[in-house]
């Protein structure tokens, strides 16, 4: 898959630290980032109509959006990616990191021995596949079913306030690192039919999990030891899952994506982006509506939004219905996770069915029709017109500048040979 990395964004496929009320408030008092949404709709007037078009574009569009003193920055609802968050309950060290990175790896601890979490969250592709859907353990040795949603990438998750497409068991990080082992991704759940893609069964998986930890790979006892100082041959299966979790967090809060073309932009830097990635970026705070759902450091109001992506069916039912699974409440049917734009030119396939693969079609599905064609669509989609397209290059422009530096894959991956007891217990073979 061609990731555009010559220059064209288009042909591809925690905390956010800002509040609702901080996005139009802004840091420069109650009414710093109001100012900001005023310009911006000024800015959309003044370049749309009263001036010639050679008028405007003589004009450097860098001086109409001047640092904030107070916040020492153009644009203070997009925030720059902060600093780690401290974790108290879970100081990070090598001996954890090092133990996690075995675990994120280590095929074996699949239901076939076949599969790691890398399957779908590859290090060398921004920690995800590349692949619409991916096929899950469970489907081994047939290539179908395939998962029902995209894996997004792992970039900057442990940030995430919010995570999964439909935000269901999200209840921390560890946890939720941890999850695909109860999952068809990874199918440590023995019972479960083979073509059964949706069923979670966490009791079952930690029950597996122990087992491989102790008794079948019994090499993980001493680096548990030395991560935790736990000897987790005398404790029970959530404890070892949660010490798991533990792990596998302290090794993804270094898979971060900052300090990107537009963060120094916004921080004052003139030559940081060219002047179609500005227009990009006043199209994304004005005409575009972009802001509205992404917002904060991560670009992304971790929110639900109904985007009409699935298609609606006569009697009103879509076939993946999104949140409504996780709440049950009508309103929330076909409402998926926002998901965050850093990077996002590198992440392709994109929507949680991962079925786009061009961000120009993307975006005119949103700023289109086709956004407002599910009754429930989010009624943000309703003021938003369709780009012409040297606007929509413009915004591509802008999101190009979204990527930042990025982790050495190598400090996320684990040869075979580190492998506990790989001379007894080899890839490619369940050990159970």
């Amino acid at each position: 898959m061609d990731l555009q990395r010559d220059g064209d964004p288009g042909e591809v496929e925690g905390r956010s630290g800002v509040s609702n009320l901080d996005l139009f408030r802004g840091s420069g008092g109650a009414f710093g980032g109001l100012r900001w949404l005023w310009l911006s709709l000024v800015i959309a007037a003044v370049c749309g109509c009263g001036e010639s078009a050679d008028t405007v574009e003589a004009e450097n569009p860098n001086d109409r959006w001047p640092v904030e003193a107070d916040s020492g920055l153009r644009y203070p609802a997009l925030g720059p990616v902060p600093a780690l968050p401290v974790w108290p309950d879970n100081p990070p060290s090598a001996e954890k990191a090092a133990l996690g990175r075995l675990l994120f790896n280590d095929p074996r601890l699949s239901g076939s021995g076949r599969v790691g979490c890398g399957a779908c969250h590859f290090q060398n592709t921004y920690f995800q596949s590349s692949t619409p859907q991916d096929v899950p353990d469970r489907s081994y040795p047939e290539i179908s079913p395939r998962l029902p949603r995209n894996a997004p990438s792992l970039l900057n998750i442990v940030y995430a306030e919010n995570c999964r497409w439909d935000g269901g068991h999200c209840e921390s990080l560890p946890a939720v690192l941890m999850l695909p082992f109860a999952e068809a991704n990874m199918n440590l759940t023995p019972g479960v039919a083979r073509d059964d893609v949706h069923t979670i069964d966490v009791p079952g998986a930690q029950a597996g999990f122990r087992r491989r930890m102790v008794e079948q790979i019994p090499g993980y006892v001493p680096l548990y030891e030395a991560a935790f100082g736990v000897d987790i041959s005398q404790s029970d299966a959530e404890e070892i899952w949660a010490l798991g979790g533990a792990a596998l967090a302290v090794l993804m809060r270094d898979a971060v994506s900052r300090d990107a073309p537009f963060d120094a932009w916004n921080a004052g830097d003139d030559d940081a982006m060219g002047p179609e990635a500005v227009r990009g970026f006043e199209i994304f705070v004005g005409k575009g509506g972009c802001v509205s759902c992404h917002y904060g450091p991560m670009f992304t109001d971790f929110g639900y939004h109904n985007m009409s992506r699935e298609a609606v069916a006569d009697d009103g039912s879509r076939e993946d219905e999104g949140r409504f699974l996780i709440t049950g409440n009508d309103a929330d049917k076909g409402k998926f996770l926002t998901p965050t734009l850093r990077s996002v030119v590198f992440t392709a396939p994109w929507w949680h069915d991962g079925g786009e693969t061009d961000l120009r079609r993307l975006l005119a599905h949103i700023t289109g029709p086709e956004g407002k064609a599910d009754p429930l669509h989010d009624p943000i989609l309703d003021g938003i017109e369709p780009l012409a397209a040297a606007e929509t290059e413009d915004l591509l422009q802008f999101l190009k500048a979204l990527t930042g530096t990025h982790p050495d894959p190598v400090d996320f991956t684990a040869p075979v040979e580190s492998f506990p007891n790989i001379d007894t217990v080899p890839v490619g073979v369940s050990p159970g």
